[in-house]
């Protein structure tokens, strides 16, 4: 089993952000996490990457518990994480940025680095092949070397996508990836995220609202309200469970 989440609570105070969650994520596939806004989604991947420090409850991956690790260490276990706010190095080019994903989980240190060691110059040069192989996956390599900041916001979200991609993860956490995008774009992302799947067999958790984009990819979908876990299972099972309408989808008699 890929990642299991027991029991997880987390408190602000006295706001009760994620209380008694339970689910788990087999290797290899693709899960959505979805629900109202303010429902603790994005608290449930603070716990998992280690930002935030669950109150109880235990999260395992690979049957290891992710509980007492800083977030750098959960990165270097295959945790790989994007958000909803790009978060790329403006100043930096598209190949710089993406090559940074990668340096976050090889074993380069500073020291190599400087002296340039045989070992680390072959190690940057597999980095930067990795980076294009990358970019060129998710239609961007043509634009490599240009400033992040100059690029359209479609365009960085690519760039992030190809960072994150670059890590080689073994659990990729896509927070709101279709968030601010076109439809054609969107479609795009729905086109990677199965390509993700069937080229390298990455498992795949995401937050999003984009309710078609969701029953597209996902094999399983998880409900949460208010921190609670209200339905569990296959896209068609959820989008017909009464208390997922009530809660976040809305009947046809509201719309």
């Amino acid at each position: 089993m890929g990642l299991v989440v027991k029991d997880l609570l987390m408190r602000f105070g006295g706001i009760t952000a994620i209380e008694n969650l339970n689910f788990e994520i087999e290797d290899g596939t693709v899960t959505s996490l979805i629900g109202p806004n303010g429902a603790g989604k994005t608290s449930v991947f603070n716990c998992i990457t280690g930002f935030y420090k669950a109150t109880s409850g235990d999260i395992l991956f690979e049957n290891e518990s992710l509980m007492d690790l800083k977030p750098f260490k959960i990165t270097k276990r295959g945790i790989i994480r994007t958000f909803q706010n790009v978060r790329l190095f403006k100043n930096m080019t598209v190949l710089e940025n993406v090559m940074s994903g990668t340096h976050s989980v090889t074993g380069q240190t500073v020291a190599g680095a400087l002296l340039r060691h045989p070992a680390e110059r072959r190690e940057e040069a597999e980095i930067l092949r990795n980076a294009e192989y990358y970019l060129e996956y998710v239609g961007m390599l043509s634009q490599k070397n240009e400033l992040a900041k100059n690029l359209p916001y479609g365009d960085q979200r690519r760039t992030e996508w190809a960072r994150a991609l670059a890590a080689k993860p073994r659990l990729l956490l896509f927070d709101e990836p279709a968030a601010g995008l076109n439809r054609e774009e969107k479609e795009r992302l729905v086109g990677l995220i199965r390509g993700i799947r069937k080229d390298f067999g990455f498992t795949v958790f995401l937050i999003e609202h984009d309710m078609d984009l969701v029953m597209k990819v996902s094999e399983k979908v998880i409900v949460v309200n208010f921190g609670t876990k209200i339905s569990e299972g296959t896209p068609g099972y959820v989008k017909s469970d009464p208390k997922v309408i009530e809660a976040y989808l809305g009947s046809e008699e509201d719309s």
